[in-house]
């Protein structure tokens, strides 16, 4: 963790600090970025055309960023992942919070958690394994 602040006082993380070598985009918006290129990518190839593919957001908490999509068709939002401020593990959740069941992965992976998650969310752990353990 860094010595900055924000506006609102809160400690700024390394997840959200902007890097030149990732175009100065901070990882987890590039996360989002990725997040959202999948969401396009799936409404592309069902060929849905009742309505624009769901915008992806972030809800800043002071532990975990919550990633939210949004439906444009009926104002619906639904949560996609989590992501730990302190460390930038991707976690599946419920809309109060991410369950404790186990670390998918992490956007400082050199695919940004692109292999853990789909359009939908997190991908689920596999039957009867263990949470791997992510080293950054």
């Amino acid at each position: 963790m860094t010595n900055c602040v924000t506006d609102t006082g809160m400690p700024v993380k390394a997840v959200m600090v902007p890097t030149d070598c990732d175009g100065g985009k901070s990882r987890l918006e590039l996360y989002v970025d990725m997040v959202q290129g999948k969401i396009d990518s799936y409404w592309k190839m069902m060929d849905y055309t009742f309505s624009d593919p769901p915008h992806v957001t972030i809800d800043v908490g002071r532990k975990y960023a919550r990633v939210v999509k949004n439906d444009g068709l009926n104002g619906g939002q639904s949560v996609h992942t989590f992501v730990d401020m302190d460390n930038g593990n991707i976690l599946k959740g419920s809309w109060k919070a991410p369950v404790k069941n186990g670390v998918r992965g992490n956007i400082f992976d050199t695919d940004l958690g692109a292999s853990v998650v789909n359009d939908h969310g997190a991908i689920y752990l596999n039957r009867g394994s263990r949470a791997r353990l992510i080293t950054v």
